[in-house]
């Protein structure tokens, strides 16, 4: 069905939904006071870090950050999208997903052609169980690959015997239904016959590829013996796009239990074999070079990809296409290694020879990114002596340039001026950026941009704003040593994902493009006053109702203000919502690990207890708005000068402007 996910029903869901139950069937939940502990799902660590609040209805990991409601446990949990989340949640619930009138998406307008894909795949895998040739498909499964029955029911595995027209018997005979399978890609029309179709796929052992939420959308062909084509692949059609989609990612994330990494191959049977011996969690690129939108799509899974290649002449070539897309589209906290197998091997002999373990150990042998930037560099240098060095540092700055503005950048660059003795400003001046940086081997392929902005905006403050010392007043993110908009270049570790709207939702939401992180908490000063009066309404939502507050106040340009005057906002127009709800709804913009840093201050359980939070929300308020006037006074003053305040009105206000100030002098 078409259309956004309207709020009110996720605002319901939440409501029905208790986050308790929700993380309780996934992981082991130990009570701790009102609140409950658990060793984090999303890292690895010894001692519970944690922590479920079932009165809040949200979870935060005090070791990785990771923080969010029902519907983004889910999604980090189970690998699911944010629409998914919300189906699941629906499911358990016994309620129906609606749906807001809308432009239809890809698949929707396309539902014909996935029909008949699933139903394609059903025929495939029917025929290796019924067809008179069944047992050659089975014994070069089993006998020829070393494939168990298992496995090759996880991928789905079928046979397309030999014939013309076996696809288009099996299926309903109807014109509507070859015309989606034609358009789907699994018919070839015939030259000379318009209207007239036969079977793309015969004689093949067939491989279904599925997207991200397990739908069929194209398949892979392989011949039994040395027929050409070895690999046969759909086409491009308006469900697929092979640049765009990664054999096996659908197995790995249902299968990999703590999915932190993703090995990328080069074949369908290296995905496959790899699974059976355990190693669940690689995928395969589908007939095209590992491109930037591959790495993009990856690293919105996990932090750590390793490319995996044939140590050939062949492997190294790809390794380096490889290299080029990662670059362009590397992030802090991400990860692009790079494991060479030995000449003549690939994943799926190399298991079989030496085991998981071994393969595994290859794994953390793998070579660094840096180790093959720097490699590469040097086998392109022709001069001798120092201007093969010069070439060197040139060749590999102009990878280094390609990167968008990160840590691991700044250290190639620190590795680079060692190991070439030049300094980093003649580097940056001698070089050019190439002109290849998104790598896209296809042409086909589309470009993808990548938006990177580590600077965050800085706020201008009026002349005389903050005169009152027992404000703390806003700092611009570089300087500030603590509070929420700390600015840092450890990457958290939440992932973008798209929300109904568009929006990124999930472990890594819009602010982690700006490398927002979490200050450890015994490293925190104590909360300002306003950071104080913004945490009483999240502990005490039901008091927002009870407060007015003034829109001079609330058009405060201050970060702070700006984020107080939200929350505010937010819980005097839906009274009856809890700070869940606003996690839920808040996921994914700018505002959301502003809120988790605040109900994660060990101030927020002092918070918790006090009987007078409407009058402390009060009394903050009114502080504000007073000092407000003086300032709007002050400044007002200033601008027309002791000599044009001739009026009474104006004496009668700069004479009450300077009684304040004497008395804020006062000891």
């Amino acid at each position: 069905m078409a259309g956004r996910i309207p709020d009110q029903f996720i605002d319901e869901l939440l409501a029905r939904t208790d986050i308790t139950d929700v993380v309780a069937s996934r992981i082991t939940l130990k009570k701790t006071g009102q609140n409950y502990s658990a060793l984090c799902p999303f890292h690895n660590e010894k001692s519970p870090s944690f922590s479920l609040n079932p009165n809040k209805q949200f979870y935060y990991c005090f070791g990785c950050g990771a923080g969010g409601n029902a519907i983004s446990f889910l999604m980090e949990h189970d690998h699911l999208d944010f629409v998914e989340s919300i189906e699941v949640l629906a499911k358990e619930a016994g309620l129906e997903v609606p749906r807001e009138q809308g432009a239809p998406d890809r698949y929707e307008q396309n539902a014909g052609l996935l029909k008949v894909l699933t139903e394609s795949a059903t025929f495939f895998q029917n025929q290796l169980i019924t067809h008179p040739d069944k047992a050659r498909a089975k014994s070069y499964l089993s006998e020829n690959r070393g494939l168990s029955g298992q496995i090759a029911k996880v991928f789905g595995l079928g046979f397309a015997p030999s014939g013309w027209d076996n696809l288009i018997k099996g299926l309903d005979q109807k014109a509507e239904t070859q015309e989606h399978l034609f358009q789907a890609g699994m018919l070839i029309e015939k030259k000379d016959q318009a209207g007239h179709f036969y079977d793309r796929f015969r004689d093949r052992i067939m491989f279904p590829i599925r997207d991200s939420r397990g739908r069929v959308i194209a398949f892979g062909g392989r011949a039994f013996g040395d027929e050409k084509p070895k690999y046969l692949n759909s086409p491009e059609t308006p469900v697929f796009h092979k640049s765009q989609e990664l054999y096996g990612l659908y197995e790995a994330k249902q299968n990999t239990l703590n999915l932190d990494h993703i090995i990328v191959v080069e074949g369908y049977m290296d995905v496959i074999v790899l699974a059976q011996h355990g190693v669940t969690n690689s995928v395969a690129t589908l007939g095209t070079s590992v491109n930037s939108q591959h790495i993009q799509k990856l690293f919105k899974l996990v932090n750590k990809i390793t490319l995996c290649f044939d140590g050939d002449k062949a492997g190294r070539s790809a390794a380096i296409r490889g290299l080029e897309a990662s670059l362009s589209v590397m992030q802090d906290s991400k990860q692009v290694r790079f494991l060479f197998l030995p000449e003549g091997e690939d994943p799926d002999s190399l298991i079989r020879k030496e085991g998981k373990d071994a393969f595994l150990d290859r794994l953390e042998d793998s070579s660094s990114m840096a180790h093959v930037l720097f490699d590469h560099a040097r086998k392109e240098v022709t001069l001798a002596d120092e201007e093969g060095e010069a070439q060197f540092a040139q060749n590999a700055m102009k990878y280094i340039q390609s990167m968008p503005d990160c840590t691991l950048k700044s250290i190639l660059i620190k590795q680079l001026t060692e190991q070439s003795g030049i300094n980093a400003e003649s580097l940056a001046i001698t070089s050019t950026k190439p002109k290849y940086i998104t790598a896209q081997s296809d042409p086909n392929t589309a470009h993808s941009e990548h938006y990177h902005n580590d600077t965050p905006p800085e706020y201008d403050e009026p002349v005389g704003y903050y005169d009152d010392i027992a404000y703390e007043p806003y700092l611009p993110p570089a300087r500030e040593d603590s509070g929420y908009f700390k600015k840092s270049t450890k990457q958290n570790t939440f992932n973008n994902k798209k929300g109904f709207n568009g929006k990124p939702f999930g472990k890594k939401s819009s602010v982690d493009s700006d490398h927002f992180t979490f200050p450890k908490m015994s490293s925190l000063t104590p909360l300002s006053q306003i950071d104080n009066a913004t945490l009483c309404l999240l502990l005490h939502p039901h008091v927002a109702k009870e407060i007015d507050v003034s829109d001079p106040l609330l058009r405060q340009p201050d970060p702070k203000i700006q984020l107080f005057s939200k929350v505010w906002r937010y819980f005097s127009k839906y009274p009856d919502k809890n700070t869940g709800n606003l996690l839920g709804n808040w996921h994914g913009n700018e505002n959301y690990n502003a809120i988790l840093f605040l109900l994660n201050h060990p101030d927020a359980h002092t918070k918790s207890k006090i009987s007078n939070v409407k009058q402390e929300v009060i009394d903050f308020v009114d502080r504000m708005e007073e000092r407000l006037g003086r300032n709007a006074s002050s400044q007002r003053l200033k601008n027309q000068g002791n000599e044009t305040i001739k009026d009474n009105d104006s004496r009668t206000e700069l004479r009450q402007w300077m009684e304040q100030m004497r008395k804020k002098k006062r000891p």
